[in-house]
Protein backbone atom coordinates (compact mmCIF):
# COMPACT_ATOMS: atom_id res chain seq x y z
CA UNK A 1 0.00 0.00 0.00
CA UNK A 2 1.30 3.58 -1.14
CA UNK A 3 1.80 6.01 1.75
CA UNK A 4 3.19 8.93 1.86
CA UNK A 5 6.37 9.69 4.40
CA UNK A 6 3.96 11.06 7.02
CA UNK A 7 2.03 7.86 6.65
CA UNK A 8 -1.42 9.16 5.45
CA UNK A 9 -3.20 7.30 3.01
CA UNK A 10 -3.50 8.38 -0.76
CA UNK A 11 -6.56 6.29 -1.14
CA UNK A 12 -10.26 7.69 -0.14
CA UNK A 13 -12.68 6.02 2.14
CA UNK A 14 -14.54 3.17 0.43
CA UNK A 15 -18.06 3.88 -1.36
CA UNK A 16 -19.65 1.50 1.04
CA UNK A 17 -18.15 3.20 4.40
CA UNK A 18 -19.08 7.01 2.90
CA UNK A 19 -22.98 4.70 2.18
CA UNK A 20 -23.16 4.26 6.01
CA UNK A 21 -21.89 7.72 6.81
CA UNK A 22 -24.72 9.30 4.87
CA UNK A 23 -26.77 7.56 6.61
CA UNK A 24 -25.70 8.11 9.57
CA UNK A 25 -26.26 11.58 9.05
CA UNK A 26 -29.28 11.65 7.75
CA UNK A 27 -31.39 9.20 9.85
CA UNK A 28 -34.52 9.71 8.58
CA UNK A 29 -34.02 8.22 5.20
CA UNK A 30 -33.67 4.69 7.54
CA UNK A 31 -36.26 5.32 10.03
CA UNK A 32 -39.10 6.82 7.72
CA UNK A 33 -39.19 3.91 5.36
CA UNK A 34 -38.01 1.44 8.01
CA UNK A 35 -40.83 2.41 10.13
CA UNK A 36 -43.33 2.01 7.05
CA UNK A 37 -42.39 -1.19 6.41
CA UNK A 38 -42.11 -2.52 9.58
CA UNK A 39 -46.05 -0.78 10.34
CA UNK A 40 -47.19 -2.90 6.73
CA UNK A 41 -45.40 -6.16 7.93
CA UNK A 42 -47.02 -6.00 11.93
CA UNK A 43 -50.29 -4.25 11.16
CA UNK A 44 -51.31 -4.86 7.40
CA UNK A 45 -51.41 -2.73 4.91
CA UNK A 46 -54.94 -1.75 5.91
CA UNK A 47 -54.51 -0.06 9.25
CA UNK A 48 -51.06 1.53 7.66
CA UNK A 49 -52.99 3.11 4.70
CA UNK A 50 -55.81 4.25 7.01
CA UNK A 51 -52.97 5.71 9.38
CA UNK A 52 -51.77 8.09 6.58
CA UNK A 53 -54.88 8.58 5.30
CA UNK A 54 -56.10 10.37 8.63
CA UNK A 55 -53.00 11.99 8.69
CA UNK A 56 -53.79 13.56 5.55
CA UNK A 57 -56.62 14.50 6.37
CA UNK A 58 -56.00 15.86 9.78
CA UNK A 59 -53.07 18.04 8.08
CA UNK A 60 -55.80 18.95 4.97
CA UNK A 61 -57.91 20.11 7.65
CA UNK A 62 -55.39 22.10 9.91
CA UNK A 63 -53.96 24.03 6.08
CA UNK A 64 -58.20 24.84 5.83
CA UNK A 65 -59.60 25.61 9.09
CA UNK A 66 -56.55 27.45 10.85
CA UNK A 67 -53.83 28.80 8.46
CA UNK A 68 -52.18 31.35 11.20
CA UNK A 69 -50.86 27.92 13.19
CA UNK A 70 -50.48 25.78 9.95
CA UNK A 71 -48.28 28.47 8.24
CA UNK A 72 -46.12 29.26 11.01
CA UNK A 73 -45.55 25.42 12.69
CA UNK A 74 -45.82 22.99 9.93
CA UNK A 75 -45.32 24.71 6.18
CA UNK A 76 -42.03 25.82 7.35
CA UNK A 77 -41.08 22.46 8.07
CA UNK A 78 -42.79 20.72 5.04
CA UNK A 79 -41.51 23.61 2.61
CA UNK A 80 -37.82 22.87 3.72
CA UNK A 81 -38.15 19.07 3.58
CA UNK A 82 -39.09 19.72 -0.27
CA UNK A 83 -36.50 22.42 -0.92
CA UNK A 84 -34.00 20.06 0.97
CA UNK A 85 -34.88 16.68 -0.50
CA UNK A 86 -36.60 17.77 -4.18
CA UNK A 87 -34.79 21.02 -5.19
CA UNK A 88 -31.37 21.92 -6.12
CA UNK A 89 -30.00 21.06 -2.31
CA UNK A 90 -29.35 17.54 -2.52
CA UNK A 91 -27.48 15.15 -4.24
CA UNK A 92 -26.03 15.36 -7.92
CA UNK A 93 -28.21 19.10 -8.22
CA UNK A 94 -26.00 20.41 -5.43
CA UNK A 95 -22.57 18.94 -6.21
CA UNK A 96 -22.98 19.92 -9.83
CA UNK A 97 -24.41 23.61 -8.44
CA UNK A 98 -20.87 23.58 -6.39
CA UNK A 99 -18.74 22.34 -9.68
CA UNK A 100 -20.43 24.27 -11.47
CA UNK A 101 -19.57 27.59 -9.39
CA UNK A 102 -16.23 26.52 -8.49
CA UNK A 103 -16.84 25.83 -5.16
CA UNK A 104 -15.59 22.30 -5.04
CA UNK A 105 -11.36 21.47 -4.31
CA UNK A 106 -9.39 18.01 -5.02
CA UNK A 107 -7.87 16.67 -2.41
CA UNK A 108 -4.28 17.00 -2.94
CA UNK A 109 -3.32 13.73 -2.01
CA UNK A 110 -6.58 11.25 -2.54
CA UNK A 111 -7.23 13.31 -5.94
CA UNK A 112 -10.74 12.75 -4.29
CA UNK A 113 -13.57 15.84 -5.07
CA UNK A 114 -14.98 17.76 -1.99
CA UNK A 115 -17.91 19.23 -2.05
CA UNK A 116 -19.43 21.77 0.68
CA UNK A 117 -22.06 20.10 2.85
CA UNK A 118 -25.25 20.82 2.98
CA UNK A 119 -26.62 20.69 7.15
CA UNK A 120 -29.69 22.13 7.25
CA UNK A 121 -32.30 24.17 5.18
CA UNK A 122 -34.95 26.61 6.68
CA UNK A 123 -37.24 28.08 5.01
CA UNK A 124 -39.10 30.56 7.15
CA UNK A 125 -40.54 32.02 4.35
CA UNK A 126 -42.18 30.90 0.88
CA UNK A 127 -39.80 33.41 -0.51
CA UNK A 128 -36.84 32.90 1.69
CA UNK A 129 -34.40 29.77 2.04
CA UNK A 130 -31.75 29.68 4.52
CA UNK A 131 -29.00 26.94 3.87
CA UNK A 132 -26.44 25.93 6.28
CA UNK A 133 -23.11 24.61 4.57
CA UNK A 134 -20.13 22.73 5.87
CA UNK A 135 -17.01 23.96 4.02
CA UNK A 136 -13.81 22.05 2.77
CA UNK A 137 -10.79 22.32 4.28
CA UNK A 138 -8.78 25.32 2.84
CA UNK A 139 -12.33 27.14 1.84
CA UNK A 140 -13.74 30.54 3.55
CA UNK A 141 -16.80 32.43 3.43
CA UNK A 142 -14.74 34.89 0.57
CA UNK A 143 -14.78 31.99 -1.83
CA UNK A 144 -18.61 32.04 -1.48
CA UNK A 145 -19.38 35.40 -1.90
CA UNK A 146 -16.73 36.04 -4.76
CA UNK A 147 -19.67 33.61 -6.52
CA UNK A 148 -22.61 35.18 -5.78
CA UNK A 149 -23.94 35.88 -8.94
CA UNK A 150 -23.26 32.46 -10.31
CA UNK A 151 -25.33 31.28 -7.32
CA UNK A 152 -28.26 33.44 -7.87
CA UNK A 153 -28.31 32.70 -11.46
CA UNK A 154 -27.87 28.99 -11.40
CA UNK A 155 -30.28 28.50 -8.52
CA UNK A 156 -32.72 30.87 -10.67
CA UNK A 157 -32.77 32.88 -7.52
CA UNK A 158 -33.38 37.02 -7.83
CA UNK A 159 -30.48 37.33 -4.94
CA UNK A 160 -28.09 35.29 -2.65
CA UNK A 161 -26.36 36.44 0.53
CA UNK A 162 -23.77 34.78 2.45
CA UNK A 163 -22.88 35.24 5.62
CA UNK A 164 -20.20 33.75 8.46
CA UNK A 165 -22.14 30.81 10.55
CA UNK A 166 -20.51 28.41 13.39
CA UNK A 167 -16.56 27.34 13.23
CA UNK A 168 -16.26 26.15 9.53
CA UNK A 169 -19.72 27.26 8.35
CA UNK A 170 -21.27 29.15 6.19
CA UNK A 171 -25.19 30.50 5.60
CA UNK A 172 -26.67 30.91 2.40
CA UNK A 173 -29.94 33.47 2.42
CA UNK A 174 -31.74 32.13 -0.88
CA UNK A 175 -34.55 34.73 -2.31
CA UNK A 176 -36.40 32.79 -4.49
CA UNK A 177 -39.03 35.67 -4.96
CA UNK A 178 -39.79 39.06 -3.33
CA UNK A 179 -40.58 38.98 -0.07
CA UNK A 180 -42.44 41.60 0.55
CA UNK A 181 -45.26 41.59 -1.84
CA UNK A 182 -48.09 44.05 0.04
CA UNK A 183 -47.36 47.33 1.79
CA UNK A 184 -46.96 47.00 5.66
CA UNK A 185 -49.84 49.07 7.63
CA UNK A 186 -47.98 52.13 9.51
CA UNK A 187 -47.37 50.96 13.84
CA UNK A 188 -49.94 51.11 15.75
CA UNK A 189 -49.10 53.92 18.45
CA UNK A 190 -48.58 52.62 22.11
CA UNK A 191 -51.03 54.07 24.52
CA UNK A 192 -48.40 55.00 27.04
CA UNK A 193 -44.98 55.48 27.29
CA UNK A 194 -44.16 52.55 29.19
CA UNK A 195 -44.77 50.30 26.30
CA UNK A 196 -42.15 52.04 24.00
CA UNK A 197 -38.76 50.65 24.53
CA UNK A 198 -36.34 52.89 22.98
CA UNK A 199 -33.62 50.32 22.05
CA UNK A 200 -36.17 48.72 20.34
CA UNK A 201 -38.67 50.23 17.94
CA UNK A 202 -40.98 48.12 15.36
CA UNK A 203 -40.64 50.15 11.94
CA UNK A 204 -41.63 47.05 9.39
CA UNK A 205 -40.99 43.74 8.60
CA UNK A 206 -37.88 41.78 7.79
CA UNK A 207 -37.34 39.21 4.79
CA UNK A 208 -38.02 36.21 7.29
CA UNK A 209 -41.37 37.57 8.07
CA UNK A 210 -40.16 38.73 11.54
CA UNK A 211 -40.89 42.28 13.13
CA UNK A 212 -38.14 44.94 12.45
CA UNK A 213 -36.55 46.35 15.08
CA UNK A 214 -34.24 49.34 16.01
CA UNK A 215 -32.83 51.30 18.71
CA UNK A 216 -33.72 55.09 18.90
CA UNK A 217 -30.89 55.98 21.48
CA UNK A 218 -27.47 54.56 22.15
CA UNK A 219 -26.44 55.55 18.43
CA UNK A 220 -26.71 58.17 15.64
CA UNK A 221 -28.46 56.92 11.70
CA UNK A 222 -28.05 57.21 8.45
CA UNK A 223 -30.60 56.22 6.02
CA UNK A 224 -29.72 56.53 2.12
CA UNK A 225 -31.97 55.90 -0.72
CA UNK A 226 -33.22 57.60 -4.33
CA UNK A 227 -36.04 60.14 -4.25
CA UNK A 228 -39.25 58.01 -3.98
CA UNK A 229 -37.22 55.35 -2.22
CA UNK A 230 -39.23 55.69 1.11
CA UNK A 231 -37.07 57.25 3.40
CA UNK A 232 -40.15 58.83 4.65
CA UNK A 233 -41.83 56.09 5.53
CA UNK A 234 -38.48 55.28 8.30
CA UNK A 235 -39.06 58.34 10.14
CA UNK A 236 -42.66 58.37 10.76
CA UNK A 237 -42.51 54.97 11.63
CA UNK A 238 -40.19 55.91 14.09
CA UNK A 239 -42.25 59.36 15.29
CA UNK A 240 -45.62 56.77 15.73
CA UNK A 241 -43.14 54.43 17.65
CA UNK A 242 -42.60 56.96 20.11
CA UNK A 243 -45.32 59.04 20.11
CA UNK A 244 -46.51 58.44 23.60
CA UNK A 245 -43.40 59.57 24.84
CA UNK A 246 -43.22 62.82 22.47
CA UNK A 247 -46.80 63.51 23.98
CA UNK A 248 -45.51 62.63 27.49
CA UNK A 249 -42.32 65.46 27.01
CA UNK A 250 -39.84 62.54 27.13
CA UNK A 251 -38.59 62.48 23.34
CA UNK A 252 -38.69 65.77 21.74
CA UNK A 253 -37.83 66.02 17.51
CA UNK A 254 -36.23 68.29 16.10
CA UNK A 255 -36.85 68.87 12.26
CA UNK A 256 -34.74 70.11 9.90
CA UNK A 257 -37.08 70.34 6.46
CA UNK A 258 -35.15 71.38 3.18
CA UNK A 259 -37.76 69.70 0.84
CA UNK A 260 -40.09 72.63 2.89
CA UNK A 261 -43.46 70.03 2.61
CA UNK A 262 -42.11 66.82 3.77
CA UNK A 263 -42.58 67.30 7.91
CA UNK A 264 -44.65 70.82 8.13
CA UNK A 265 -47.52 68.85 9.01
CA UNK A 266 -46.04 67.80 12.41
CA UNK A 267 -45.01 71.93 13.10
CA UNK A 268 -48.06 72.20 15.69
CA UNK A 269 -46.60 69.43 18.16
CA UNK A 270 -42.31 70.77 17.47
CA UNK A 271 -42.80 73.72 19.21
CA UNK A 272 -40.46 75.86 17.36
CA UNK A 273 -37.83 72.74 16.64
CA UNK A 274 -38.37 72.62 12.86
CA UNK A 275 -37.00 75.00 10.08
CA UNK A 276 -36.89 74.63 6.09
CA UNK A 277 -33.70 76.98 4.65
CA UNK A 278 -30.47 76.24 4.88
CA UNK A 279 -30.10 79.41 6.77
CA UNK A 280 -32.69 78.35 9.74
CA UNK A 281 -31.37 74.75 9.80
CA UNK A 282 -27.84 76.32 10.66
CA UNK A 283 -29.40 78.34 13.98
CA UNK A 284 -31.18 75.26 14.48
CA UNK A 285 -28.61 72.92 14.88
CA UNK A 286 -26.51 75.54 16.36
CA UNK A 287 -29.50 75.49 19.27
CA UNK A 288 -29.69 71.78 19.38
CA UNK A 289 -25.79 71.92 20.19
CA UNK A 290 -26.08 74.20 22.74
CA UNK A 291 -28.94 72.41 24.32
CA UNK A 292 -26.76 69.00 24.05
CA UNK A 293 -24.20 71.11 25.78
CA UNK A 294 -25.82 72.37 28.77
CA UNK A 295 -26.78 69.13 29.47
CA UNK A 296 -23.25 67.57 29.47
CA UNK A 297 -22.19 70.63 31.77
CA UNK A 298 -25.59 69.20 34.07
CA UNK A 299 -24.01 65.79 34.39
CA UNK A 300 -20.64 66.34 34.86
CA UNK A 301 -21.92 68.61 37.78
CA UNK A 302 -23.59 65.64 39.01
CA UNK A 303 -21.12 63.32 38.51
CA UNK A 304 -22.39 61.16 36.30
CA UNK A 305 -21.95 59.42 32.83
CA UNK A 306 -25.54 59.45 32.17
CA UNK A 307 -28.95 59.63 32.77
CA UNK A 308 -32.42 57.47 33.02
CA UNK A 309 -34.79 59.36 30.40
CA UNK A 310 -36.98 61.71 32.08
CA UNK A 311 -38.77 65.00 31.53
CA UNK A 312 -35.78 66.78 33.00
CA UNK A 313 -33.25 64.56 31.08
CA UNK A 314 -35.21 64.09 27.44
CA UNK A 315 -33.96 62.50 24.42
CA UNK A 316 -33.19 65.39 21.63
CA UNK A 317 -33.82 63.67 18.54
CA UNK A 318 -32.40 65.67 15.24
CA UNK A 319 -34.01 65.12 12.24
CA UNK A 320 -32.17 65.94 9.03
CA UNK A 321 -33.81 65.51 5.78
CA UNK A 322 -32.24 65.74 2.51
CA UNK A 323 -28.81 66.32 4.18
CA UNK A 324 -26.77 66.49 0.78
CA UNK A 325 -28.70 70.11 0.12
CA UNK A 326 -27.78 71.66 3.99
CA UNK A 327 -24.12 69.52 3.77
CA UNK A 328 -22.87 69.78 0.34
CA UNK A 329 -25.14 71.53 -2.36
CA UNK A 330 -25.92 74.93 -0.44
CA UNK A 331 -22.67 75.73 0.62
CA UNK A 332 -22.69 79.22 2.63
CA UNK A 333 -24.38 77.34 5.65
CA UNK A 334 -22.46 73.72 4.85
CA UNK A 335 -19.49 73.84 6.93
CA UNK A 336 -21.95 75.69 10.10
CA UNK A 337 -24.03 72.57 9.67
CA UNK A 338 -21.18 69.70 9.42
CA UNK A 339 -18.83 71.06 12.12
CA UNK A 340 -22.09 71.49 14.33
CA UNK A 341 -23.32 67.39 13.59
CA UNK A 342 -20.17 66.18 13.92
CA UNK A 343 -19.77 67.50 17.31
CA UNK A 344 -23.45 65.63 17.89
CA UNK A 345 -22.18 62.34 16.39
CA UNK A 346 -19.08 62.78 18.88
CA UNK A 347 -20.74 63.63 21.75
CA UNK A 348 -23.88 63.49 21.96
CA UNK A 349 -24.38 59.42 23.03
CA UNK A 350 -23.92 59.85 26.52
CA UNK A 351 -26.90 62.65 27.10
CA UNK A 352 -29.18 60.66 24.17
CA UNK A 353 -28.93 63.04 21.80
CA UNK A 354 -29.33 61.43 18.63
CA UNK A 355 -28.53 62.22 15.02
CA UNK A 356 -30.65 61.13 12.31
CA UNK A 357 -29.95 61.82 8.65
CA UNK A 358 -31.00 61.01 5.50
CA UNK A 359 -29.67 61.42 2.09
CA UNK A 360 -29.99 60.47 -1.77
CA UNK A 361 -26.21 60.40 -2.69
CA UNK A 362 -23.93 59.04 0.29
CA UNK A 363 -20.09 59.65 -0.53
CA UNK A 364 -18.14 61.02 1.74
CA UNK A 365 -18.44 64.41 -0.64
CA UNK A 366 -21.79 64.78 0.14
CA UNK A 367 -21.87 63.17 3.93
CA UNK A 368 -18.38 63.91 5.05
CA UNK A 369 -19.72 62.89 8.57
CA UNK A 370 -20.86 59.02 7.24
CA UNK A 371 -18.15 57.58 9.07
CA UNK A 372 -19.24 59.19 12.89
CA UNK A 373 -22.46 57.61 12.05
CA UNK A 374 -22.88 53.86 12.86
CA UNK A 375 -26.22 52.86 12.44
CA UNK A 376 -26.85 52.56 9.04
CA UNK A 377 -29.62 51.87 6.41
CA UNK A 378 -29.25 51.31 2.76
CA UNK A 379 -33.01 51.66 0.60
CA UNK A 380 -33.15 51.66 -3.17
CA UNK A 381 -30.43 53.79 -4.59
CA UNK A 382 -29.11 54.91 -8.19
CA UNK A 383 -25.78 53.49 -8.21
CA UNK A 384 -23.88 49.87 -7.43
CA UNK A 385 -21.09 51.23 -5.27
CA UNK A 386 -23.71 53.31 -2.91
CA UNK A 387 -24.48 49.87 -1.01
CA UNK A 388 -21.08 49.53 0.01
CA UNK A 389 -20.88 52.95 0.87
CA UNK A 390 -23.58 53.02 3.31
CA UNK A 391 -23.35 49.71 4.57
CA UNK A 392 -19.80 49.03 4.32
CA UNK A 393 -17.03 47.53 2.08
CA UNK A 394 -18.03 44.58 0.82
CA UNK A 395 -22.04 44.78 1.46
CA UNK A 396 -23.16 44.76 -2.17
CA UNK A 397 -21.03 41.42 -2.72
CA UNK A 398 -22.67 39.69 0.27
CA UNK A 399 -26.03 40.37 -0.78
CA UNK A 400 -27.17 44.08 -0.62
CA UNK A 401 -28.05 44.81 -3.98
CA UNK A 402 -29.97 48.08 -2.94
CA UNK A 403 -29.30 49.48 -6.44
CA UNK A 404 -31.52 46.48 -8.00
CA UNK A 405 -34.70 47.46 -6.37
CA UNK A 406 -37.19 47.85 -9.16
CA UNK A 407 -37.89 51.75 -9.26
CA UNK A 408 -41.54 51.28 -8.44
CA UNK A 409 -44.23 52.67 -6.18
CA UNK A 410 -44.22 49.73 -4.77
CA UNK A 411 -41.12 49.20 -3.73
CA UNK A 412 -40.61 52.10 -1.49
CA UNK A 413 -39.44 51.62 1.81
CA UNK A 414 -37.75 48.34 0.88
CA UNK A 415 -33.83 48.03 1.86
CA UNK A 416 -30.64 46.51 3.50
CA UNK A 417 -29.29 47.13 7.00
CA UNK A 418 -26.79 45.26 8.11
CA UNK A 419 -27.34 42.64 11.27
CA UNK A 420 -25.53 43.91 13.85
CA UNK A 421 -24.17 39.90 15.06
CA UNK A 422 -23.77 38.05 11.91
CA UNK A 423 -22.63 41.63 9.94
CA UNK A 424 -24.73 40.24 7.20
CA UNK A 425 -27.11 42.35 4.69
CA UNK A 426 -30.55 41.98 6.05
CA UNK A 427 -33.68 42.72 3.53
CA UNK A 428 -36.28 44.60 5.52
CA UNK A 429 -39.17 47.00 4.45
CA UNK A 430 -40.39 50.37 6.37
CA UNK A 431 -43.90 50.05 6.96
CA UNK A 432 -45.83 53.15 4.82
CA UNK A 433 -47.23 55.88 6.56
CA UNK A 434 -49.76 57.72 4.88
CA UNK A 435 -51.29 61.56 5.40
CA UNK A 436 -54.29 60.04 7.65
CA UNK A 437 -51.14 58.11 9.65
CA UNK A 438 -49.60 61.58 10.11
CA UNK A 439 -52.34 63.28 11.25
CA UNK A 440 -53.37 60.44 13.62
CA UNK A 441 -49.63 60.84 14.87
CA UNK A 442 -50.43 64.58 15.54
CA UNK A 443 -53.96 64.58 17.72
CA UNK A 444 -52.23 62.01 19.66
CA UNK A 445 -49.10 64.15 20.44
CA UNK A 446 -51.37 67.51 20.98
CA UNK A 447 -53.73 65.81 23.84
CA UNK A 448 -51.41 66.09 26.36
CA UNK A 449 -48.95 64.38 28.87
CA UNK A 450 -50.94 61.03 30.04
CA UNK A 451 -52.15 61.23 33.60
CA UNK A 452 -50.89 57.93 34.34
CA UNK A 453 -47.28 56.45 33.14
CA UNK A 454 -43.67 57.87 34.21
CA UNK A 455 -41.92 56.23 30.90
CA UNK A 456 -39.05 55.14 33.59
CA UNK A 457 -39.32 51.10 32.58
CA UNK A 458 -39.52 51.74 28.87
CA UNK A 459 -36.08 53.67 28.81
CA UNK A 460 -34.60 51.21 31.45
Amino acid sequence: MSKTPSGTSRRSVGWEFRTVRWFVRHPGAVVGPGGLGASVVEFGPGVTGGVIGGLAVGAAAWYRGHPDTFDSVAAPVLRAWRRRWAGAYSGRRWVDLMGSCGLTTVHHRTGEVLVPRVLRVRSWSPYIDVVRVRLVPGQALRAFAAVVPELAATLKAERVAVEQGRPGEVALIVQRDEPFDRVIPAPVMPESSDAVDLRSLCLGETELGGEWREPLIGTHHLTAGATGAGKNSVVMAKLRAVAPMIRDGLVRPWVCDPKLFEFVALRPILEGRYADNPEDCAELVERFVDNMQRKQKRLQRKGKRSVPVSPDHPVDWLILDEVGFLMAYSSEYANQIVNACAVISSMGRATNDVLDVYVQEPSKDVVPIRDLIPHRLCLRVTSERHPDMVLGDGARERGAIADEIGAEESTAGIGFRVDPRSRTPRRVRAAYTTDRDIAELVEFVKAGPASSGTGLRAVA
